[in-house]
């Protein structure tokens, strides 16, 4: 006793009809997992740069800083800019008597500051100003700069991100640590 259905101009018997929907399902599977995989790869397959103030030499009397900036993701980044309003510049600096270093310790945000190419994994830093006690230094001791750091990937994509800096010892998160 065979059943025939016809569906859209197709006859089939009625168990090739559940072998035409299981593999309809399993077609479906297999493209919804090639989406996913494809969508994950162009989230991870990119750079992914970052800054940060990291402390060059500490002690009692000041922190010095550099500005670290680094390459965690897969492929390498270029024409890596980065940008801060200058009023928050401004906020975030303490005392106007390093005026003389003052744009040497800015400079990373200036465009002929442009790093053309940070292979992934790598980092690359510049000087970037001191703390003293009694806000005696350059930066205010925990002053937040919000940053925007532009940069395209290896195939030529453009990305901005936006980050916040902060001057702060990086020897030690709280600012307490075991002496030496």
């Amino acid at each position: 006793m065979n059943n025939y259905y016809c569906i859209l101009g197709i006859c089939l018997k009625s168990g090739e009809w559940l072998n035409v929907l299981v593999a309809i399902i399993a077609l479906f599977v297999s493209l919804l997992s090639l989406i996913v995989a494809v969508s994950y790869a162009r989230k991870t397959f990119r750079p992914i740069v970052s800054v940060m103030v990291k402390t060059h030499s500490g002690g009692s009397v000041s922190i010095s800083y550099n500005l670290q900036i680094l390459n965690s993701g897969s492929i390498p980044a270029k024409e890596i800019r980065l940008k801060a309003d200058h009023e928050d510049i401004e906020k975030a600096i303490a005392n106007q008597q390093f005026d003389d270093r003052k744009d040497e310790w800015l400079a990373c945000f200036t465009d002929d500051s442009t790093i053309m190419l940070l292979q992934n994994g790598e980092k690359v830093s510049c000087s970037f100003g001191l703390t003293r006690p009694n806000d005696s230094g350059f930066w205010h001791y925990g002053a937040s700069i919000p940053v925007t750091i532009e940069y395209k990937g290896w195939f030529g994509k453009e990305y901005r991100d936006q980050q916040i800096i902060q001057i702060k010892d990086s020897d030690s998160f709280t600012g307490y640590f075991w002496s030496a």
